[in-house]
């Protein structure tokens, strides 16, 4: 083993490796960078401990000093689990992280999302377009082909609706301090901080990112509309969302991730695994009117007027 701890207990959880060692917690997550990007995420889980964060994971060396190393066969980074959350108050917590990671004043190139929303949306519409057109011509189609090529016209429609909102977000706002660059992820759930954080799941960007994911995520479990309210004047007693924050909030949600997860997931496997994103993307067939509902009435709970879609 590339590593010095001892084995106690080791487990498959979410896709990762969870080592327990004596009274350590280690976490080893599967990797395909290169060394380079690992120490990135290394530096910036020392700085964000050192702004006074001591829940965010250590990167824990291999023997022979490098930041990537082989566990079960695997290629993995791992990581020491810090101290515990001490507030279940996730808004809060969210605010501060957010703020810590402004002040993060090195090269992130390859975790860098800031800006490049309206290229990155373009290029994953262009190539779902691209695979839907190819299943409109073929000329075998089973329900589930049927029903992605009936409904991909109106998500690709809520998606350039998200690109140009960004677009008329960046000519009619001014960025505030808030705006600025922060760490972010690349994904945030509401388990995302369940053990601690850990630096894998960090991209730099904009606030609102995991703000958006995680009222997204509210949306899709049903949760009531003052649950997400709540967190977001919690939020906001750390620190105050902008105009264009909450602009670029509502243009997060209105692209539709969720859908285009579920038919990359659905398309991009086989077998048993496909039949359980089958249910899935069912579900969200099922759930577009409801989350269309919700895109209509977010307004409701912004601390400023910013712009509605005529159509919505």
């Amino acid at each position: 083993m590339d590593y010095y701890f001892r084995v106690d207990h080791m487990e498959t959880k979410n896709d990762r490796l969870l080592v327990r060692s004596g009274n350590d917690i280690y976490v080893a997550v599967p990797t395909n960078e290169k060394e380079n990007d690992i120490q990135q995420l290394y530096y910036m889980a020392m700085y964000m401990r050192a702004q006074g964060d001591e829940t965010i994971a250590t990167l824990l060396p291999t023997k022979t000093g490098r930041f990537v190393g082989q566990l079960q066969g695997m290629r993995v980074s791992v990581w020491k689990m810090g101290k515990r959350n001490e507030t279940d108050d996730l808004a809060q917590q969210m605010a501060l992280f957010h703020q810590r990671g402004r002040t993060y004043p090195y090269d992130v190139s390859t975790r860098n999302r800031f800006g490049q929303w309206n290229e990155l949306w373009g290029q994953r519409i262009d190539q779902l377009e691209q695979f839907w057109q190819w299943q409109v011509r073929s000329s075998e189609k089973n329900e589930m082909d049927e029903l992605f090529i009936e409904t991909f016209p109106y998500y690709l429609g809520l998606a350039e609706n998200a690109i140009q909102y960004v677009v008329d977000t960046q000519l009619d706002e001014v960025p505030m301090r808030s705006d600025m660059r922060t760490i972010c992820h690349e994904q945030f759930a509401p388990e995302a901080w369940e053990m601690g954080k850990i630096p894998t799941d960090w991209v730099c960007d904009h606030a609102g990112r995991d703000i958006a994911e995680w009222i997204r995520k509210q949306w899709l479990m049903k949760q009531v509309d003052g649950t997400i309210t709540h967190f977001l004047r919690t939020y906001e007693r750390v620190q105050t969302l902008s105009r264009f924050s909450w602009r670029m909030i509502y243009a997060r949600l209105l692209f539709p991730l969720h859908y285009f997860q579920a038919i990359e997931n659905y398309y991009g496997t086989a077998g048993d695994i496909r039949q359980g994103y089958e249910q899935q993307l069912r579900q969200v067939f099922e759930e577009s009117d409801m989350y269309e509902q919700k895109l209509r009435h977010f307004h409701d709970m912004t601390t400023v007027s910013i712009p509605r879609l005529d159509w919505l």
